[in-house]
C-alpha cells in the first residue's frame, strides 16, 4: 500500500507479471474489490499491455525473425549460441520493454529497442458485443446486457490451441468457444496476427460478474480442467502448460 491507501504501481505490475508471492497477489486481489481507483489503474494497465501485444509485437516480430534466421544461416556455431541464449532471456526482458512501451506509446521506440521484447509477448483476446444494430468493443469491467452478442478475436502469439469459457454471475460454467466443447479448438493459425473466432453468443439473463477466460495452449486443454481453474480463483485460474487471460464483465438490466 502507498500512503493514501491504494496499491502502489509496483504492486500493481507485479500482479499483472503473476510475479507476487500467493499471499501478497490474494490481499492485492482483495483491494482491488473494494477500491474503484485501484481497480481502474489495473484495467488501463491491462489494455496497455494488450495494445502493445496486438499492435507492436505483431508489426515487429517479422522482422525480428527475419533477422535472426539471416543472422543464424551466416554466422555459424558462434551466432547459433548467441541467438540460442537470447530467447530465453527475452521473455525476462519483455516486462521492462512493456513498461517503457505503456509510458511513451509504441510511436517511440525504434526496431533495435523492440527486438528484446518481441519474443516475450503473450497472447491477447478483444471481446467485441453486438447490441440491435450497434457493435462495439467490450474493455474489461464493462457492462453489458441479455440478449447481447458477443464474439471473439485473438492473436495466439505462436499457440496453437484455444478454449474460451465463462463463469457467470450464478456461478454457471459455460465453454463460449468451440460453443458447448469438452476441450480447445485447433487455431486456424499460430502465426501472431489477429484472428476472428467463427461465430458469436448470445448472453442469457443471468446478471451479475461473468468471469471470462481465454486458454491459449500447444495441446488440447480439457474443458473440465478450465472449470476447476475458474472454480479455484476466478479472478486469477491457472491451467497447467497454457496461458491463461482472464477477462471480467458485468451483466445487467
Amino acid at each position: 500500500m502507498n500512503p493514501r491507501g491504494h496499491l502502489s504501481s509496483e504492486t500493481i505490475d507485479l500482479l499483472l507479471l503473476s510475479a507476487l508471492a500467493a499471499g501478497e497477489a490474494n490481499e492485492a486481489k482483495a483491494h482491488l474489490d473494494t477500491c474503484e481507483a485501484c481497480r481502474t489503474r489495473w484495467r488501463e494497465l491491462n489494455e496497455d499491455k494488450q495494445k502493445f501485444e496486438q499492435f507492436v509485437f505483431a508489426r515487429t516480430l517479422p522482422k525480428v525473425e527475419a533477422r535472426l534466421e539471416k543472422e543464424r544461416a551466416q554466422g555459424g556455431f558462434f551466432e547459433r549460441f548467441r541467438v540460442m541464449w537470447l530467447l530465453p532471456a527475452m521473455g525476462v526482458a519483455a516486462a521492462a520493454v512493456f513498461g517503457v512501451v505503456a509510458l511513451t506509446g509504441p510511436g517511440t521506440q525504434t526496431e533495435d529497442e523492440l527486438y528484446i521484447g518481441v519474443k516475450g509477448a503473450s497472447p491477447s483476446l478483444e471481446v467485441v458485443a453486438l447490441r440491435g444494430e450497434t457493435q462495439f468493443p467490450v474493455k474489461p469491467g464493462a457492462e453489458l446486457k441479455p440478449k447481447d452478442r458477443i464474439r471473439f478475436v485473438v492473436n495466439p502469439a505462436g499457440a496453437q490451441y484455444v478454449l474460451i469459457a465463462s463463469r457467470d454471475g450464478a456461478g454457471v460454467f459455460t465453454v463460449y468457444h468451440p460453443f458447448g466443447a469438452a476441450e480447445s479448438v485447433k487455431l486456424a493459425s499460430a502465426v501472431p496476427k489477429k484472428l476472428e473466432l467463427p461465430g458469436s453468443v448470445e448472453l442469457d439473463d443471468t446478471l451479475g460478474t461473468e468471469h471470462l477466460v481465454a486458454v491459449f495452449s500447444n495441446q488440447p486443454v480439457k474443458a473440465a480442467d478450465v472449470e476447476a481453474a475458474l472454480e479455484a480463483d476466478a479472478a486469477a485460474p491457472k491451467v497447467p502448460n497454457a496461458s491463461v487471460l482472464t477477462w471480467e464483465f458485468r451483466k445487467a438490466q
